[in-house]
């Protein structure tokens, strides 16, 4: 099979099915509907779509230091590119750890079972293997700053800046990622306190960003 050029997808052909042929595991997330606290009868692609929107918002409002980490490029693709792959796939993992517990969806470990499964679906790209593991760690690491920042957590600035030791090549892509993430989720509504919360910490911590 002929590779999906990383160049090729976009919001508008994601949202019309041009891929349904090729990557038939995201469009599975049509099927699959979200209700807790993030999410008011969501479905995963819809989430999707809409955290994608927000990520492109965010670049636009980027300071140019950051913008130039994101244009560095792994091998033949940016960060910035890569970054928007890693978020078309952030939930992919969600099929297989749904759980549906009175009327409340719980999907554990879903970045675990999301970076296992792209393994296969990036072949279906034409990515270098740097490319397919940078994708897949920030899948598997997506959550980790919602999990910290988990409301009320006190004084969470030690795990972050253990995490950005750890993971340095992925923090910054991560705390895009949770903001749009965030943004593109119903939280705002269902909990606005826990959202400026959220909000006013990763703000600070993209603030302060030094690579």
């Amino acid at each position: 099979m002929e590779k999906i050029k990383l160049s090729e997808i976009t919001i508008e052909k994601i949202k019309n099915g041009n891929f349904k042929d090729f990557i038939p595991e995201l469009y599975e997330l049509e099927k699959i509907i979200e209700n807790n606290p993030w999410h008011n009868n969501d479905k995963i692609l819809d989430h999707t779509i809409s955290v994608l929107i927000e990520l492109e918002q965010i670049f636009k409002k980027l300071n140019d230091r950051i913008k130039a980490c994101l244009d560095k490029k792994i091998n033949t693709y940016s960060r910035k590119k890569l970054l928007f792959l890693a978020t078309l796939f952030h939930d992919i993992g969600k099929r297989e750890t749904y759980k549906k517990e009175n009327d409340i969806v719980k999907c554990p470990r879903h970045e675990e079972a999301g970076a296992l499964k792209l393994e296969t679906v990036l072949t279906k790209f034409d990515l270098s293997e740097s490319e397919k593991n940078f994708i897949i760690e920030i899948v598997r690491n997506h959550d980790t700053i919602h999990g910290i920042l988990n409301y009320p957590e006190e004084n969470p600035e030690k795990k972050i800046e253990k995490f950005k030791e750890e993971r340095s090549n992925i923090f910054l892509e991560i705390t895009l990622l949770s903001i749009a993430d965030m943004i593109g989720s119903q939280l705002k509504d269902n909990n606005p306190n826990e959202f400026k919360f959220r909000m006013d910490s990763l703000n600070e911590i993209l603030n302060n960003y030094s690579p």
